[in-house]
Order: structure tokens, then C-alpha cells, then sequence
């Protein structure tokens, strides 16, 4: 009597399998993007405004879950060669191969969108993907290939040593400033007629400011405009509106951000925010606008 055949599937099998098989198609050829064991490597970047945990996929590009200051966590895909066609992503959760017993599930789909970084999931998605790879499945992604969609794609996020970067970037996100860098990219402070004097309330925005340059060195430049309404003489105006953004530029010294990254211009009257007609209008276009630049 023969001895009854036994099949051990692979962990690609299985997942390829059953995915196949939840999404009805036919059989494809397969491309499969995974690092070796011994080539498996997570690098992490942790700052004050990002933090970012990845993982390069040979020949294929990175996977990267990030969180900025004043954002959320996300995860994305960075790939060396950018789609050409719309197509949709299906993320499943693909046990290792000493948990034959457990089948993949699906966690989610997502359109893959046109560029480099084609695949972008949200915080739940991010979330649930970083608990899977902590208790040893695997993250994949599923897709038609971008060529002709002949082909069955795979893209694996290895969970190999993945236990000794997560604490870190745990860490990382608990130390994040509460606001980020489009909080502060421009604002706008109001000062009293006639005055040059910075008010409680623009001295607070202006210390968010100096704290946020002083943790992200990616801002290169900070431009100071100041502005008056259209009360008085017009040359009285312009002396006005350049003082006004010199006690600006000197309180952001005093905080610390270097004086290179400063300029400073004052319009006058000129370019106002809202019509200087009424008390409303006159009373925002009495202002100073910081922008930031990286």
C-alpha cells in the first residue's frame, strides 16, 4: 500500500492560495518581493517632528511607518519603479511557517495610486499592521502587476528583527511635538493701531515657532511681513509695518532661531487682508505673517 502523500505549503502557498481563492481569479504567474532572512534590515529615525520605522524590499523599494508631530501614524510603500495603471492593493496578515495551522486574513484594500509612494494606509490600518508583525505574522500586499496585470504580485514585510526597533519607535511617538510643521508654516499676529508692541497672545505663537525651527533643522528660511491698515499717512505706514516686523524678528532671535534664516520686509498698507472699510477689516490687516520654508 503506498504511503498517503502529504503536502507542506510554503507560507508563500498558502497566502498565495487563499488569496487567491478569496478574490475568485485565475492562476497567474507570480512576482514575489521579500528581503532574506539575513538581509532583513529596519532603520529608524526619531526627531521631535517624525518619526519613521523601515524596512527595505529588495528590488522593490521600502516600507515605511511613519508619525509627524501634529499628524497620526500611517504607513506607506516607497517603490523604485512607480505604477502606470489603476489597480487596488489587498493587505493580508500572512502567518510564519511554524503556524501551518493559521490561515492568512485579509486587513484591508486600498487603491494603489500613480508616483512613488503608491500604497498608503491610515492609523487603524498602520496599527493593526505593526501588533501582526509583533506577534510574528507577516504584512502583504496583493496587486496586479503594472506592466500588462498578467502577473500576481506579493510584497512582504519581513517581522525578522522587528521586536528590536518597536520599543524605540514607541518611544519616538510619545516624544512628538503636539502641533507640526503646517501648524506653524504661516501665522499671523494682530497688533493695537498705531502700535509695534507684540501682544501675550503673539508672543505664545511666536514661542511655538522657535520651538518648532529648533526641532526641525529641515526649515532653511523664515520670512517676516509686516503690515498696517490704511489709517494716517502712507510713508508713516511703512515705517510702521517695518517696525512692526523687526519686534517680531528680534523676539524669534531671542528664542533662539538663527538670525541667517530671518527676513524681514514691511508692506505698509499695501496688500491687506480684508477691506480696511470697516473696524474688522483695519483690525486684521494690523498684522505681521511669519512663514516658514524648508
Amino acid at each position: 500500500m503506498g504511503m498517503p502523500s502529504i503536502i507542506n505549503l510554503t507560507t508563500l502557498q498558502r497566502f498565495a492560495a487563499s488569496l487567491l481563492a478569496a478574490v475568485s481569479l485565475p492562476a497567474y504567474a507570480q512576482q514575489h518581493y521579500e528581503a532574506a532572512i539575513e538581509e532583513v534590515k529596519w532603520t529608524i529615525s526619531a526627531s521631535a517632528v517624525q518619526c519613521e520605522l523601515k524596512q527595505q524590499i529588495p528590488r522593490f523599494g521600502e516600507a515605511v511607518f511613519m508619525h509627524s508631530a501634529g499628524g497620526e501614524l500611517s504607513f506607506v510603500v516607497n517603490v523604485d519603479q512607480p505604477p502606470v495603471n489603476d489597480s487596488e492593493a489587498l493587505l493580508y496578515s500572512n502567518p510564519p511557517y511554524w503556524k501551518p495551522e493559521v490561515v492568512p486574513r485579509e486587513l484591508s484594500r486600498s487603491p494603489l495610486m500613480k508616483g512613488n509612494t503608491p500604497v498608503y494606509f491610515a492609523r487603524k490600518v498602520a496599527l493593526r499592521m505593526l501588533y501582526e508583525l509583533d506577534q510574528g505574522m507577516q504584512p502583504s500586499l496583493h496587486f496586479r502587476d503594472w506592466a500588462d496585470e498578467t502577473e500576481d504580485v506579493t510584497v512582504a514585510v519581513s517581522t525578522v528583527h522587528f521586536r528590536d526597533f518597536w520599543p524605540e519607535f514607541i518611544d519616538c511617538q510619545t516624544k512628538l511635538l503636539p502641533f507640526g510643521y503646517d501648524d506653524v508654516k504661516n501665522l499671523s499676529m494682530l497688533f493695537d493701531s498705531g502700535s509695534a508692541r507684540l501682544r501675550k497672545s503673539s508672543k505664545e505663537m511666536l514661542d511655538r515657532i522657535a520651538l518648532y525651527i529648533s526641532k526641525d533643522q529641515s526649515v532653511s528660511s523664515v520670512k517676516i511681513t509686516g503690515f498696517t491698515d490704511s489709517i494716517g499717512f502712507r510713508y508713516l505706514n511703512q515705517l510702521l509695518s517695518n517696525r512692526r516686523a523687526r519686534v517680531v524678528s528680534k523676539y524669534l532671535i531671542s528664542k533662539g532661531v538663527p538670525k541667517e534664516k530671518l527676513s524681514i520686509s514691511g508692506r505698509g498698507e499695501r496688500r491687506p487682508k480684508l477691506s480696511n472699510a470697516s473696524i474688522k477689516g483695519r483690525r486684521y490687516n494690523r498684522r505681521v505673517q511669519v512663514q516658514l520654508f524648508r
